[in-house]
């Protein structure tokens, strides 16, 4: 069997309006996954895939699926994934919500919290959610620390602060409980869909490992690229009627695969585009 990590788009509506995400782009298909075709696309990719993690987000904000917890406890339980996790902006994370959540059995929780303060929170996500935010996730770092102490929490956040400045803030907010966060991940702007090139520093990266070794699955249950295709550009077929097999082995994925390896782009290829693309400084 294949060993792939797996994300699973459930759902790309949102609730926030970040200024540097292409959600609010009105190109953004908009679509949730329900439980039956999480079922039936699971049931396709587990007869050829061991999944070594399954991540549930990328392009929305997941708790707005009202199937979310009844998903969580069938990627646990009928197909045993061993490491699951989503992210969140976290509105909708209430301390009821968590303890269902972490109780159906998610591993790890990621906010996407992107400012140290409300007016800059309200800039970027264009909702006033900041207190709201900061409270749920206090919740989760209590809930962590007095009943889940295996449950793995972090934050990402898009922003030009310094890290050694970001990480001191959360520090303030978090207090003691600060010591429960595992992780808080720092994002240049130049990782987003939308950037200041001006702001961007000059970082060559590795070439692109993804279409080696991931599987992205977009919201409607079809096989895509990668979470970077935001607008669904490239989309190899659905997996709630094709055989994963057929679509992953087809001629355009194949192609795109040798692409990588070969470091050779058809002009204007979505992955040449890609901010991450290999030998391109991201300024």
């Amino acid at each position: 069997m294949l060993k792939r990590k797996i994300n699973f788009d459930i759902c790309t509506h949102c609730n926030h309006r970040c200024t540097f995400c292409s959600n609010s782009d009105s190109r953004t298909i908009k679509d949730q996954t329900s439980l039956h075709d999480f079922i039936i696309v699971m049931d396709n990719l587990t007869r050829y895939i061991q999944i070594s993690e399954l991540g549930l987000s990328a392009k929305g904000e997941i708790l707005i699926n009202k199937d979310i917890e009844e998903i969580i406890k069938a990627a646990k339980k009928i197909y045993h994934i061993p490491y699951l996790y989503f992210s969140t902006n976290g509105a909708l994370l209430t301390k009821e919500k968590a303890v269902q959540v972490i109780e159906a059995g998610i591993d790890s929780i990621k906010f996407s919290i992107n400012a140290t303060d409300a007016k800059s929170y309200h800039s970027i996500h264009k909702v006033d959610d900041f207190d709201r935010v900061i409270d749920h996730f206090k919740h989760l770092l209590i809930l962590k620390k007095e009943h889940y102490p295996y449950l793995k929490l972090s934050i990402s956040s898009v922003t030009l602060q310094d890290e050694t400045s970001l990480i001191e803030a959360f520090q303030d907010i978090f207090g003691e409980d600060f010591v429960h966060i595992d992780r808080i991940s720092r994002y240049a702007i130049s990782y987003t869909p939308k950037f200041d090139a001006s702001l961007a520093s000059p970082t060559i990266t590795k070439r692109c490992s993804i279409p080696f070794e991931e599987i992205y699955i977009n919201s409607d249950g079809s096989l895509g690229l990668c979470c970077k295709d935001y607008f669904d550009e490239i989309n190899f077929g659905s997996l709630k009627k094709s055989d994963f097999l057929e679509l992953y082995h087809s001629k355009m994925f194949a192609s795109i695969r040798a692409m990588h390896e070969n470091g050779v782009f058809s002009d204007n290829h979505l992955c040449q585009k890609c901010l991450l693309f290999e030998g391109r400084d991201r300024v």
